[in-house]
């Protein structure tokens, strides 16, 4: 059973110290979680160098080798034939490469029993109607329509786990980087004896979990959100583009008006059609190659606010908090170094998806992101979206029931803003007993940074503040794109 040995969280280049150079193309991995991006196998077929050429032909190789011990086996099941096809379908989530849908985990159910008596039940189906190989990635499809995002990265990761290592060792040498012995299941498929290999190798300890785990590095070019192998995307491929043809393989007029879902439930029946738009499904991607996913613009947020949090935790010097007041203190310094990692170290980037400013809701996970590391490392509590009295507030930091704060995180730019700045943070705040808040300002606009706008929020809290006896102020974050020149030569004014 697996479990958590550090309650810090940290990428890969963190937690061993890593300054990477351009030479460094690889994903830096958070290490206590799977982040959800996935190895998608038609961008590793575009390389043209070792070790990545050759991955194909050895997953072709692979699945022919599964295809002759199901043909071998002639149906029994309790053969020795049958059992290494069974033994060779496995597919268990390889948690040294930390992708995939795992959920504050790295370990995942991998291919599982259930997905693994499947595939065996198509390739014996394909074995009755006289596929004895394959000799393209799409005819995987074979197998069964069970080829989900993680199912596909998972195959290709087992498959293909020494090209990892190998690529994972330069990295390692280039930066001398400490290892140690680990024994990695599913190392490499021996064909000549037909079984996967376990063995020890020398690689990075994961210092988040035990058992012991190895850390396997991947190319960023590699990695897409959704494989186009994924069942549910190659349908929606086929439907789209080969509706007239997929229509008369089914024997469907075209005039006939029959359910797009129908149609394709009954395509998904027949292992003829799955093989052939299967490979005409992998010969489109070639030709016109997927695009991995966009790390600079973190569209999804994969990576952008764990970098932020580890930014600010890198260079903090904040005190663990003594008394009451001290924590009052310490919390108005997380939203202060917040600012301050936004605005001076070019963080702002990371509230905008191109020209568009990213949600409320993705912006409270920047801020959650950016004070947890700083947080745990001195016992103290953040908890996003609590609830109390008639209100809510996104964050509140306690260390014990006297020291408690609670964080407010609003868009300058939204229509909600004057009312919440009078009455979300002061509501909480009386209900619950505390006795300090601050609402952090985001502005977008130059028309919210400047000094009517901060002089308006700022008698309002401390209006509030004095009406409800407690501590209540705003600091501002301006996350604007392209600053004004009037607002680069203004010194900021003190926080209020």
């Amino acid at each position: 059973m697996a479990t958590r040995t550090t309650a810090i969280d940290s990428t890969f280049s963190h937690a061993f110290g890593v300054a990477r150079t351009h030479k460094d193309d690889w994903f830096d991995p958070l290490l206590h979680t799977d982040t959800e991006l996935f190895v998608d196998p038609f961008l590793m077929f575009q390389e043209s160098e070792e070790p990545w050429v050759s991955v194909h032909d050895a997953i072709i190789d692979f699945f022919n080798t599964a295809l002759e011990h199901v043909a071998e086996a002639a149906h029994d099941r309790t053969s020795v034939q049958w059992r290494r096809a069974a033994a060779m379908l496995s597919f268990p989530e390889p948690r040294e490469f930390c992708l995939g849908y795992g959920n504050k985990t790295i370990f995942g159910s991998g291919s599982a029993s259930g997905l693994g008596a499947a595939m065996l039940n198509a390739a014996e189906e394909a074995i009755a109607l006289g596929i004895n190989n394959i000799t393209d990635f799409g005819e995987i499809l074979l197998f069964g329509e069970h080829f989900g995002a993680d199912r596909v990265g998972d195959m290709v990761c087992n498959i293909a786990k020494d090209a990892f290592m190998t690529y994972t060792n330069e990295v390692i040498e280039r930066h001398a980087i400490a290892t140690d012995r680990v024994t990695i299941e599913h190392q490499h498929f021996d064909f000549e004896h037909d079984r996967w290999v376990k063995g020890p190798i020398q690689l990075p300890i994961n210092p988040c979990w035990q058992p012991r785990t190895g850390v396997l590095l991947v190319p960023q070019r590699f990695l897409s959100e959704l494989p186009k192998m994924d069942d549910n995307a190659f349908w929606d491929w086929v439907y789209n583009n080969q509706n007239a043809q997929l229509r008369e393989d089914l024997g469907y007029h075209i005039s006939q008006k029959v359910k797009r879902n129908d149609i394709i439930a009954r395509a998904k029946q027949s292992l003829v059609l799955r093989r052939k738009y299967g490979t005409q499904y992998a010969a489109a991607n070639r030709e016109s190659p997927p695009q991995p996913y966009d790390f600079e613009r973190d569209p999804s947020f994969k990576v952008l606010p764990f970098a932020l949090g580890e930014t600010i935790a890198d260079s903090s010097r904040l005190e663990l908090p003594g008394d009451a007041d001290q924590f009052c203190a310490f919390v108005k310094m997380l939203a202060t170094e917040f600012k301050w990692a936004v605005e001076d170290r070019g963080l702002s980037r990371a509230f905008w998806d191109g020209d568009r400013p990213r949600a409320e809701r993705d912006v409270q996970d920047v801020f959650h992101f950016a004070v947890l590391l700083i947080c745990k490392m001195r016992d103290v509590d953040v908890s996003p979206e609590s609830n109390a009295g008639r209100g809510a507030v996104d964050f509140k930091f306690s260390a014990g029931w006297r020291k408690r704060s609670v964080v407010e995180l609003k868009f300058a730019r939204s229509s909600s803003f004057w009312d919440n700045l009078e009455m979300q943070p002061p509501t909480y705040l009386k209900a619950e007993g505390i006795r300090c808040g601050y609402i952090v300002v985001i502005q977008h606009e130059d028309a919210h940074c400047a000094d009517e706008f901060e002089e308006r929020v700022a008698d309002i809290v401390r209006r509030v503040a004095n009406q409800t006896k407690r501590d209540y102020e705003a600091v501002f974050v301006d996350v604007r794109r392209r600053p004004s020149a009037s607002k680069v030569k203004r010194p900021r004014k003190a926080q209020r």
